[in-house]
């Protein structure tokens, strides 16, 4: 049997770099954290969990587990997920499982899974039970930019994302008037062409009226959905959002676990559900929340792309769009890259769950103990 030795945490701190918004929150400072958990066989499983705001939960995270789970699993076999994600979970249920809690235990979880790959030599995605080898990318790129007041920057992110082939563009709308997300669209739509896709994104900024309001104004402009207009537990808003407009609402990104998720479905609080794989519990829960939408014949799209969401895309058979920032450039922050090409993703080549931070980050941007 396998055991696991030691679970090592580093911490990243990032400098801030050009910044953008959405609705909601700005983009400046940013952090993560680095799991390694080890084995006596050798195979070690890698993990990140990155915070692009609210960077100083990253230290909430690396104590969290350094102190709380870590001795959960050491000397337990990381053949058994979903045994250890109820002891983690048992272990925390005290203070509260979500938010904070949850992306810790998010992040041993999918570092236990690619144990397991990494042990097989397999990639992620053929461990869980492939049903694809690519899907369909969209590129999020038409946030908020600093010091843009005629669009200018916005304008060349979205043509670059059209230029490198992407499928499709999602951008931000709520922060100002109607009349200015309606202008948003309309320089988008002359990038993307009239029959591209372009999606838009509110991030719960909107209240029940107004979404009502400005949903019906964005079905008529074409757009191919509308995405979080409400807040995450809104259900019965979101609900009645649904029935109102015949433009798809996607929403299900801030919900923690399979539970929240089934009361989201339950409810008919979405046309489209997009689970984030750092708030679902890694790989054990969200194959649970991929059962859940399938038995209800909701189609998933998931929130963001980098490396293990790319897996579970490819074993999720009612998956239908994979989120990325666009066509990557330069090496990244990881040491396998998905693919993008003529609109697709294609599914990882080498074994494990995609993780793994490359050394020269660390090295860069890992804070001393």
């Amino acid at each position: 049997m396998t055991k696991i030795t030691d679970v090592q945490t580093i911490l990243l701190r990032f400098p801030e770099g050009s910044s953008f918004s959405d609705a909601q929150h700005h983009f400046g400072k940013r952090a993560g954290v680095v799991v390694r958990v080890h084995t006596d066989t050798g195979v070690t499983g890698h993990s990140y969990c990155y915070f692009g705001v609210s960077a100083r939960s990253a230290e909430a995270v690396q104590v969290l587990i350094d102190l709380q789970l870590a001795p959960v699993l050491v000397g337990q076999d990381p053949f058994l997920p979903r045994r250890l994600r109820e002891r983690m979970w048992h272990e925390q249920e005290y203070t509260g499982i979500e938010g904070i809690a949850h992306f810790a235990l998010t992040t041993l979880d999918t570092a236990l899974w690619d144990i397991m790959a990494r042990a097989l030599r397999v990639p992620g995605w053929q461990l869980l039970g492939a049903c694809r080898d690519r899907i369909p990318a969209y590129a999020m790129v038409g946030w908020y930019y600093d010091h843009d007041p005629d669009l200018d920057t916005y304008r060349r992110a979205i043509a670059t994302a059209m230029g490198d082939g992407m499928a499709g563009v999602k951008i931000k709308v709520g922060r100002g008037t109607l009349e200015e997300d309606l202008h948003r669209i309309e320089v988008a739509r002359s990038l993307v062409g009239q029959g591209g896709v372009l999606m838009v994104d509110a991030n719960q900024v909107l209240d029940r009226v107004e979404a009502l309001r400005r949903g019906r104004a964005y079905e008529e402009a074409g757009v191919y959905w509308f995405e979080e207009p409400l807040r995450p537990h809104d259900k019965e808003g979101y609900a009645d959002l649904c029935a109102a407009l015949d433009v798809p609402v996607a929403a299900g990104e801030n919900e923690y676990t399979k539970y929240h998720v089934a009361e989201l479905l339950q409810a008919r609080g979405c046309d489209i559900l997009q689970p984030d794989a750092r708030r679902t519990g890694g790989p054990s829960e969200w194959m649970e929340i991929a059962g859940l939408a399938a038995a209800l014949h909701v189609p998933i799209a998931s929130h963001g792309g980098d490396g293990v969401a790319t897996h579970l895309l490819m074993a999720t058979p009612s998956a239908i769009w994979c989120e990325t920032g666009g066509k990557p450039t330069g090496p990244g922050n990881f040491t396998d890259r998905p693919r993008i090409d003529g609109g697709y993703i294609h599914a990882p080549e080498a074994p494990g769950f995609g993780m793994e931070v490359r050394p020269e980050i660390i090295e860069r941007h890992g804070v001393k103990r």
